[in-house]
């Protein structure tokens, strides 16, 4: 069972009341009635007596599972179909197709009997999903309807906040009572305030967590069942600038961390994550002034995103956008990390070093890897002078060799000159007869991609 609200200041919907006409005189729904979008019961056919009504004789869970799929108005209509579907939509909501169109006041009371606790929170059937989307214009006290839809035990929750104005102080969200919360499984929350900690006590079964413009007050994400973890632009000043991460179990993590010269939440995982298999960090400088020396703080911080990358050393495979050569080289050794299992590496606007070094070093430590993109990179080339590293002491030169590489791909702005003589030097260590090369570009961008050539068996 699924049950989604979406208010908006529309037109006003009235809904229409439950039908007490006799069985023999049950509707059924005409296929093409949610396309209309007309008055009230317009699109229902009336089943004469006798002719057999198979849609209302599915048992209620296969019912609920239909209304699931309708918006909510739609939903709400097939209450005047019989007595036989009079209650059957507020146990199934509606989720999916077409959104509820309500005017605020009708759609509040729409919200408060869909969730009236018309039996005793522990009696009541538990619902599969949750999802509530608010917008500024909702100024009703929202937090009854999660606290009555938390009761119904759901598994998964999505609550979503838009400002229609501008960028507004995220308002606060309780997800109480807890016990009512310990089915969750997924928890997908935007731009609110969460006043809960996330931590194995309040959520021993969540797996999925998404947190997307949120302000995040607690230091700490415990959670040992764990699986998936999304982050995205926490807000500054109500987000904590360290987070500390403990989740054994994480196979999926995305981060995307907005910093300034003063400003930044940074990830800190006290141990590896072993079971880790996809990651993706992105860095975003949102600093309005470009400065081409970083400043102590941005240097802690890049510092902290290279021991985060020393700490999802099993990933299979890897997306990094925003690296600075600093966040990308491990502080003490200046080598990339070690990563045995990865076989897929993006790094989009990633910088790879003076003489490509920090490149090379990547490919030393990635043995297993077998494609390699490369989006906007910063090529540097033969520049002597460093900024925010130490300068390498080699006896040989590496070089971009890996004998695993089976792809590369790389962008860049047309024309652009270091990124073509970047290109020129990957090509003089390769061995041409090993490796075909194909060109696509446009007035903007241009793709370079070098394949392996499969050898013949003998």
């Amino acid at each position: 069972m699924e049950l989604g609200i979406r208010p908006t200041q529309a037109a006003t919907v009235k809904a229409e009341e439950a039908s007490d006409a006799p069985p023999c005189k049950r509707a059924r729904l005409d296929a093409d009635a949610g396309g209309g979008g007309g008055g009230g019961g317009g699109g229902a056919e009336v089943v004469k007596e006798g002719e057999e009504d198979r849609l209302s004789d599915l048992p209620d869970c296969l019912l609920e599972d239909i209304l699931g799929h309708l918006g909510s108005r739609q939903a709400v209509q097939t209450s005047a179909l019989s007595r036989r579907w009079r209650h059957v939509w507020r146990r199934g909501g509606g989720s999916g197709g077409g959104a509820g169109v309500f005017d605020a006041e009708v759609f509040e009371d729409f919200a408060d009997n869909i969730l009236s606790p018309g039996l005793l929170p522990s009696a009541a059937p538990e619902l599969d999903a949750f999802r509530m989307s608010l917008d500024e214009a909702v100024c009703t006290n929202f937090q009854r309807w999660i606290r009555r839809a938390l009761w119904r035990r759901p598994a998964s929750v999505d609550i979503r906040y838009s400002p229609n104005f501008g960028m507004s102080w995220p308002p606060t969200v309780t997800l109480a009572p807890p016990a009512a919360a310990a089915r969750i499984r997924a928890l997908r929350i935007y731009g609110l305030r969460p006043t809960v900690v996330f931590g194995a006590d309040e959520f021993p079964s969540l797996e999925d967590l998404h947190i997307e413009r949120c302000g995040y007050a607690h230091r700490t994400i415990n959670l040992p069942a764990l699986k998936r973890l999304t982050i995205v632009s926490p807000l500054n000043g109500s987000f904590c600038t360290e987070q500390d991460l403990t989740a054994p179990g994480l196979t999926s993590m995305r981060l995307v961390l907005p910093y300034t010269r003063d400003h930044g939440v940074k990830v800190l995982i006290d141990a590896p994550l072993a079971s880790l298999v996809d990651a993706s960090i992105s860095l975003v400088d949102t600093a309005t002034v470009d400065h081409r020396r970083p400043n102590l703080f941005q240097i802690q911080y890049f510092t902290a995103m290279s021991d985060l990358l020393g700490r999802i050393t099993s990933v299979r495979n890897l997306e990094l956008t925003g690296f600075t050569a600093t966040a990308l080289l491990d502080n003490k050794s200046q080598e990339f990390p070690l990563f045995p299992y990865l076989t897929t590496l993006l790094l989009n606007e990633c910088d790879i070093g003076t003489n490509y070094h920090v490149l090379k070093s990547i490919l030393q430590n990635a043995p297993s890897l077998e494609q390699l993109k490369l989006h906007n990179c910063k090529f540097v080339g033969k520049r002597k002078r460093m900024i925010g590293i130490t300068k390498l002491k080699e006896k040989a030169p590496p070089s971009f060799a890996c004998s695993s590489l089976k792809s590369v791909e790389i962008k860049h702005p047309r024309n652009e000159i270091r990124s073509c003589c970047f290109i020129v030097e990957f090509e003089k260590e390769m061995l041409l007869n090993q490796w075909r090369k194909r060109s696509t570009c446009n007035d903007e961008i241009s793709q370079i991609e070098f394949l392996r050539r499969e050898l013949r068996k003998a």
